[in-house]
């Protein structure tokens, strides 16, 4: 027994010993005694027997089964056998792959694959070294072919890296297995490397073989180690890293096209998951999205992304579309939009303009997305061949400036310019300097807040320290001319620790009031009363002021029986220093403040009017508050239209300090009548009693503050009042006016409609019809109105809407209307828009808009524009419109305040 158990153990030993041999020699198929289970015997008898079957990458001569189709020639290998045909495969229509649609964006390098065991729930699972015993398939009998990436573009000429491998049954890459690599036959390029290779150099039982047949069939092996592929190029940056059980293949075509690249795993049973597919499309071209990049916050800076052939040349036509995805405020210029498209032209530049919105240069970074396109060709569709990001990072300066002034200014009148500083940076200004630079002749200082430092004709301001983003520095500056003419004032500001420096300069035009005048008399009258005032009239030229009129037109509540309205007086001529003095009586006949407009011409000079205002009470009424002649506040009433009940509207006072001293504590008291009822205001306020009391505060000499009441009807009324008196230590001002409540549903009345009961009487050649005052907005017949809709408080950044409306209350057609918008450039336009093509913006001369001329406008007809306006500088800004024709005396106005904090 002993000796039969020996010889037992030597032929076992012998069969392995042959079995071994057998598969180094590379047998291709072998029949062998097959092996006793019960343990008796070794072999059992003839004909059982066992097949093994070597690899397929040992055997050249095997030719795999798989897939069907006609087998077509390739070249091999020279130590291939000649013999050897590599089968077809059934093509693969293109854009067959569904994971990703061919309008995606692609990528040129191979991402990083997702883990092989991402489906799995379990985290404490094992790996099976060896065949589980408990179940009657491998790992990779039950695993699935990975491939990664599905779809790539690249450039012809380039080398394109796939990366496969078998995730097997239990969540871990096979190592080791057999893959097929083939392209299909209606691709383009071929196989350069296949990967197999990279094993252990002890490992010599079964030789990791990878083959490439042809260039479109080759044969590898998934890898028994990490490898990191490299391409050879000093950085790492393009390195592959192939992970255990990982194998690639490396593809190029010299020619545009799409290859069509299919991996199988033969050991994989599942005929759904043994195959996946890649996609390659070859693109003639190179291209390169704009690298990040600085600008100045403020400027319009251009994004280019340049697409070019592999010799070099420019590739025109292509499309590349650039958007604003994130980070700092940014719009691409000069639609102001979040999106832009370009074309490559002729040098292969596709370039867009990016800016910061209108008043937001502020620093920051802003994330941009480039897809850049490759047009349809050969019957393809368009395809997006690189989605990336680029940044822009806006850098502002550390010190800005800003001069604001006026446009015009009377000869020997003090003028006001205000000087605001700010650091928008990001560190502190140190030590800021703001100069007067080149103080023009003529021009006289006479005072500024704070005090400058003199040096000659040379002031000095020193503001300090400047935080960033802190509110701006203010500098208000009282200046003089006595020469007529363009004043061009410069101011700087530095700061030389820092080495900042920069200047902001505005001109003002210096003209002489040819024509001086005044209005003396009484601030209020009872009704049926007359009340008389005195219009002075002066020449301030040099030389004689020839044909001169003095034209008053008045309110319908104040008469003058059997007299015209307008009323018109000529004077032929007076000589330099002459006045005259001109009585004109009115009987007040209508209650509320009645109003009057005095308009003084003369050839070659500037046209002077004022508008002067009388309360008419009722016989039994008490008397007003008193007016001190001696205060320097003065107040200006934005007069409103009709309100409905229910409904609310804005009143504007304007209260100015002429004054040479700075008034503080100043209290604005308002009374309404029972109809109306006030609501809010942008003031601190409280309610005493029945009255409103306004907290104005301090007002600088020469500066005007805006106090803007909100009004709601209560009850109809048309004879609704509501008075103010604004008050200080310098004394005291009283000033009312009306707001005409209607019933909800009531139509609202036309101010500007003529009275048809009454007979015209007016100038010749004009036919009755005459100018109001200005200032209100209206003529008799041509009316002006300006009015925020939006809020009418609006911080630094926010817009709000603001509705002009011009009508003809004429009975017959007028001609030739022009229109003009005055927008300050502290509420730049950004939106200007109207339900009539023909009303568009004509000239966009900021701040000065023509909107229309040359226009027709028929009897009753009304224009009607919203302007969006940003505000850019706190503070008060005033849109004004104007209308004119030459079917009219004079110029209609309209204007609104827009409050800025």
């Amino acid at each position: 027994m002993l000796k039969k158990a020996g010889q037992n153990g030597r032929m076992f030993e012998a069969g392995i010993i042959l079995i071994l041999v057998l598969l180094h020699t590379g047998c291709s198929r072998l029949r062998l005694p097959a092996i006793d289970p019960s343990g008796g015997r070794v072999f059992l008898p003839a004909p059982n027997s066992t097949g093994l079957l070597t690899s397929q990458a040992n055997n050249p001569a095997f030719s795999p089964n798989i897939g069907s189709g006609n087998v077509v020639p390739g070249p091999g290998p020279s130590n291939v056998n000649p013999m050897f045909q590599p089968p077809s495969f059934p093509q693969l229509a293109p854009n067959a792959n569904s994971i990703q649609s061919p309008n995606q964006p692609a990528f040129q390098a191979p991402p990083t694959p997702p883990p092989c065991d991402a489906p799995l729930v379990s985290q404490n699972r094992k790996r099976y070294l060896i065949p589980d015993p408990g179940s009657a398939d491998t790992p990779s009998e039950l695993g699935e072919i990975i491939m990664t990436p599905s779809r790539i573009v690249a450039p012809v000429g380039s080398e394109v890296v796939v990366l496969a491998g078998v995730c097997g049954g239990d969540g871990f890459f096979v190592k080791n297995q057999p893959l097929e690599w083939m392209l299909s036959n209606n691709s383009v390029g071929e196989f350069i490397e296949v990967g197999g290779m990279h094993h252990p150099n002890f490992n010599r039982l079964i030789p990791p073989t990878a083959k490439k047949f042809s260039g479109q069939y080759a044969w590898g092996r998934t890898g028994l180690k990490k490898v990191v592929l490299s391409r050879g190029t000093p950085t790492p940056v393009d390195d592959i890293e192939l992970a255990e059980g990982q194998t690639f293949v490396s593809v190029s075509s010299a020619s545009p096209g799409t290859s069509y690249v299919t991996a199988v795993a033969p050991k994989a049973q599942g005929w759904d998951k043994r195959r996946s597919s890649t996609t390659i499309h070859w693109v003639d071209g190179n291209w390169s999205i704009p690298v990040p990049s600085r600008a100045t916050a403020g400027t319009v800076f251009p994004l280019t992304t340049v697409v070019n052939r592999t010799n070099g040349s420019g590739l025109k036509g292509w499309e590349v579309r650039y958007s604003i995805v994130g980070g700092a405020p940014a719009e691409f210029a000069p639609a102001g939009s979040q999106k832009a498209e370009a074309t490559t032209n002729s040098d292969g530049q596709a370039t867009v303009q990016i800016r910061q919105p209108a008043g937001q240069f502020d620093p920051g970074t802003t994330q941009v997305r480039v897809d850049v396109v490759r047009p349809p060709v050969f019957g393809e569709q368009e395809l997006i061949v690189e989605s990336g990001i680029t940044s822009v990072t806006w850098s502002a300066p550390a010190l800005t400036i800003r001069a604001i002034g006026p446009k015009q200014a009377d000869a020997d009148t003090p003028f006001n310019y205000r000087i605001e500083v700010t650091n928008p940076g990001d560190q502190v200004a140190r030590n800021v300097i703001v100069r007067t630079r080149n103080l023009p002749d003529g021009v006289e200082y006479i005072g500024s807040t704070p005090k400058p430092t003199e040096y000659g004709r040379d002031y000095q301001w020193a503001l300090g320290d400047i935080a960033p983003n802190s509110p701006p520095k203010l500098i208000d500056v009282q200046l003089k001319s006595g020469k007529r003419g363009n004043v061009n004032m410069c101011f700087e500001v530095s700061s030389q620790e820092d080495d900042l420096r920069t200047e902001a300069c505005t001109q003002t035009e210096i003209v002489l009031p040819c024509i001086g005048f005044s209005i003396d008399g009484p601030n209020s009258v009872r009704l049926g009363e007359n009340a008389t005032f005195n219009i002075n009239v002066e020449n301030q030229c040099n030389a004689p002021l020839e044909n001169i009129r003095i034209t008053v037109r008045h309110d319908a509540g104040l008469a003058r029986p059997g007299k015209q309205n307008p009323a018109t007086f000529d004077y032929p001529l007076l000589q330099f220093g002459e006045s005259r003095s001109l009585p004109i009586t009115f009987n007040a006949q209508a209650q509320g403040e009645q109003c009057f407009v005095v308009e003084v011409s003369a050839r070659n000079v500037r046209t002077q009017s004022e508008r002067r205002c009388v309360e008419v009470l009722d016989q039994g009424d008490s008397s007003p508050p008193t007016t001190d002649p001696n205060s320097p506040l003065s107040v200006e009433i934005n007069r409103p239209g009709p309100v409905r009940v229910g409904e609310k509207v804005n009143v504007d006072i304007e209260v100015t300090n002429r004054g040479t001293v700075t008034l503080n504590d100043v209290t604005l008291i308002n009374r309404n009548s029972q109809s109306i009822l006030s609501t809010d205001t942008n003031k601190p306020w409280e309610i005493k009693g029945d009255e409103l009391w306004i907290d104005v505060g301090t007002i600088p000499p020469g500066q005007t503050v805006l106090v803007r009441v909100v009004y709601e009807g209560v009850q109809v009324d048309p004879d609704a009042r509501t008075e103010f008196t604004i008050n200080s230590v310098a004394g005291s001002t009283f000033t009312s006016t009306g707001i005409q409540v209607v019933a909800a549903d009531g139509a609202i009345p036309n101010p500007g409609a003529p009275n048809s009961n009454e007979d015209p009487i007016g100038i010749p050649g004009d036919d009755g019809q005459g100018l109001r005052d200005p200032s209100v907005g209206a003529t008799q017949n041509l009316e002006v109105r300006v009015e925020t809709i939006g809020k009418p408080t609006i911080g630094v950044g926010e817009r709000t809407e603001v509705r002009i409306t011009v009508t003809n209350n004429f009975q017959q057609s007028i001609r030739d209307v022009g229109v003009t918008l005055l927008v300050p450039n502290s509420i730049p336009l950004v939106q200007f828009d109207s339900s009539q093509s023909r009303l568009g913006l004509q000239n966009n001369d900021a701040p000065f808009y023509t909107i229309k001329k040359a226009l027709e406008l028929r009897a009753g007809e009304s224009l009607i524009w919203i302007a969006t306006v940003q505000g850019q500088t706190a503070g008060q800004s005033r849109l004004e419109a104007q209308a004119s024709s030459v079917d009219v005396v004079g110029n209609a106005t309209g204007s609104d305040v827009v409050v800025v904090q």
